[in-house]
């Protein structure tokens, strides 16, 4: 009988012992599981956050550019990347700008200063960020964009507001439609925007990173483009 009840004990340990084992597995396996949703929902959590933050620095730089602009009576300087080929990938990175805009007191005229304070051409850095800042003669110098920037791109225009590309139309004869209207110091085409005094418009082109991968590197940018025409200019102008 003590035989018999000793195999018994010995078949109940090995039961509960698979029992806990099964349960071990189970546990681990709902816990991993349990884990990369959360993972999952932290980094699609990051992302939107990443994306509306690049959105937010956009919506506000451009806001306040396109004020800025449209209330232009001169533009005082344009400092970019200058190439011989006009639209090489990188010209028109952006340095610095100044323009003359109507004061807030309603009251004569004064000054705004556009600079951007980074990496050369506009390179991504894990050490440097990439600003762009604002300021009023007299006022603060303001960080506009912080983080997340491509590049930015600024051209001065003749204030023409261009056709479309036509049908069947090559990428080389539009660029050479587009070439004359756009400022460039030694602007080849005939006609030529070379007179920064015959600026009317100013074109910018911003690229902002939306989502990076697990190791920081910006897998998708979003660019914003945008036309814009001084009021006052454009008036005289006619």
């Amino acid at each position: 009988m003590s035989a018999i009840h000793s195999r018994s004990r010995r078949r109940r340990t090995a039961t509960t012992l698979i029992e806990v084992l099964v349960a071990l597995l189970i546990f681990g396996i709902v816990l991993g599981i349990g884990y990369t949703f959360l993972s999952r929902t932290f980094t699609s959590m990051e992302r939107q956050r990443t994306s509306l933050d690049t959105l937010h620095e956009a919506r506000n730089f451009l806001m306040l550019m396109e004020r800025d602009l449209r209330e232009m009576t001169r533009l005082i300087s344009l400092d970019t990347l200058f190439r011989d080929n006009l639209f090489d990938d990188e010209n028109a990175l952006f340095f610095s700008m100044e323009i003359e805009v109507p004061h807030r007191s309603g009251e004569g005229f004064t000054t705004v200063t556009w600079s951007y304070d980074g990496p050369a051409a506009h390179q991504d850095s894990p050490t440097r960020e990439k600003y762009i800042y604002r300021q009023e003669k007299g006022g603060l110098k303001k960080a506009v964009i912080t983080k997340q920037m491509g590049f930015l791109k600024v051209w001065g225009t003749d204030g023409t507001i261009f056709r479309n590309r036509g049908v069947g139309e090559s990428m080389a004869d539009y660029r050479a439609y587009l070439a004359p209207h756009y400022y460039h110091p030694s602007n080849p085409a005939p006609n030529g925007l070379r007179d920064l005094a015959k600026v009317r418009g100013v074109e910018v082109q911003l690229s902002m990173h939306e989502m990076f991968d697990s190791s920081g590197k910006p897998i998708k940018d979003r660019v914003f483009v945008t036309r814009i025409y001084s009021r006052v200019l454009n008036a005289k102008y006619e």
